[in-house]
């Protein structure tokens, strides 16, 4: 075709955008090229597949971030940084379950992390033991346990465990024990008790809970005070025990204060003597054995939160002076002496670690015998 400026010459037009196939976008490819009508449907897609690796990118370089946080944290000593596991070796209800809970409470609102209580009870409270003995020293699974602890691995020979493989973090609180007697016994003083089982060796008796526990070891570290011998009977509890020892049927018993401590104030049954460094203020008149020239028997139920031996220092010191922090609470510490509970001086992991050994070693020379 031709015009008066000359042949007509079909010119390219370029894409808005600068290409073919941005331009064939803006008129929906209708022509007759099939294979060019497909391509805006691809790069779409493309397009999409792009957008979503961007954003995916983005959240693994967060999730990588957020992870060297942490690690950092840790490695300049920043403890917790995620829940901590209390493991409880005995039932739910107990004392040693209702200390480890007041206290999780008390620790999780000072170092800003869930404190988890797990009741892990069996094989007379061996097995708790053995499973924290076992796990990851990071200070995020802790022991709390009851002075057993420390007499079991040497009465029980698959143990599982040794004293060797923990460190106390601090002490929780502690029981005294009282000596009580039927209130109808004709044993009214410690004294008497004495004369008694010096005339008659081995002839007196006393009930206990099993080998190695509280009441079997401040009844024998009172005998050996005193240069007399008992004559123990065995129980599977203090609650079994006591209705023999109110007939008379068993001379005496050493248990926790808050386990006679109604029967001895209705009058049922006499407390001789406690096991308390001082008078008791539950019990003003009852004397403590240490007073009565029986030092040895300054044995009493503790209960305290452990770790795996290898815990780091810095973590072991965060959660002590957490421990000790709560104990400065006069409000926290009413309420512990409401359950019969005493607040003990320890206060520092290694003053903890030395009394673990004292009571050790005083409960070995005992059991060996």
């Amino acid at each position: 075709m031709h015009s008066k400026q000359g042949p007509f010459i079909a010119r390219h037009r370029p894409a808005p955008c600068g290409n073919d196939v941005c331009s064939c976008q803006d008129r929906a490819c209708t022509g007759s090229n099939p294979a060019a009508a497909g391509f805006p449907s691809a790069r779409n897609t493309l397009r999409r597949h792009m957008k979503n690796r961007r954003h995916l990118l983005k959240s693994l370089a967060g999730c990588l971030i957020a992870s060297a946080v942490v690690s950092a944290q840790a490695q300049d000593g920043a403890f917790p940084v995620r829940p901590v596991r209390l493991v409880v070796s005995t039932s739910a209800g107990g004392m040693t379950d209702i200390l480890a809970r007041l206290y999780a409470d008390k620790l999780s609102k000072t170092l800003k992390q869930p404190f988890v209580v797990e009741n892990m009870p069996g094989a007379s409270t061996m097995l708790a033991s053995r499973y924290v003995a076992r796990q990851a020293a990071d200070g995020y699974t802790l022991l709390v346990a009851a002075n057993t602890i420390a007499t079991l691995p040497h009465v029980e020979k698959n143990a599982g465990y040794q004293m060797k493989d923990f460190v106390g973090i601090g002490e929780l609180a502690r029981s005294p024990s009282l000596l009580v007697v039927s209130g109808s016994s004709k044993m009214k003083t410690i004294p008497e008790l004495v004369a008694a089982a010096k005339r008659n060796p081995g002839v007196v008796t006393y009930a206990y809970t099993g080998r190695g526990t509280t009441s079997h070891m401040t009844a024998e570290l009172f005998a050996r005070d005193a240069g007399v011998s008992f004559n123990g009977i065995a129980y599977k509890g203090i609650s079994l025990a006591v209705p023999d020892v109110l007939a008379g049927r068993v001379d005496f018993l050493m248990g926790p204060s808050t386990s006679t401590e109604e029967l001895t104030k209705s009058g049922k049954m006499r407390a001789l003597a406690i096991t308390s460094w001082s008078r008791s203020p539950a019990f003003p008149n009852v004397p403590t054995f240490r007073e009565l020239g029986y030092p040895d028997a300054t044995y009493n139920l503790f209960f305290g939160i452990f770790a795996p031996a290898a815990i780091p220092d810095a973590v072991r010191k965060t959660l002590a002076d957490a421990m000790d922090l709560a104990k400065q609470d006069p409000t926290f510490t009413g309420r512990l002496r409401q359950l019969g509970m005493e607040v003990s001086n320890v206060r520092t992991p290694e003053q903890f670690d030395a009394f673990l050994r004292q009571e050790e070693e005083k409960s070995v020379s005992l059991l060996r015998k």
